[in-house]
């Protein structure tokens, strides 16, 4: 299980930029938040059942994403 972390600016596509990455791939995320901060919004998203690698390279790729100004990604437990 993987949890991706990530922070976007303050605009209503943002959201959507994130999910629509997770779509691309036809994953499904077992859970996702989103929480607005002050100056930013964090979205949080968990996906089951990824190969690490595969996890890793989301993350990047997350990064690279228009609005999303940093991610991280944390392998946890099962």
């Amino acid at each position: 299980m993987h949890r991706f972390r990530i922070d976007a600016i303050l605009d209503p596509q943002s959201l959507l930029r994130v999910t629509g990455h997770f779509a691309q791939r036809s994953i499904v995320p077992s859970e996702m938040t989103m929480q607005l901060l002050p100056d930013h919004m964090r979205i949080e998203v968990i996906v089951r059942d990824l190969d690490p690698r595969q996890a890793a390279t989301i993350a990047a790729k997350l990064g690279e994403v228009f609005a999303v100004t940093g991610a991280e990604m944390e392998e946890l437990a099962a």
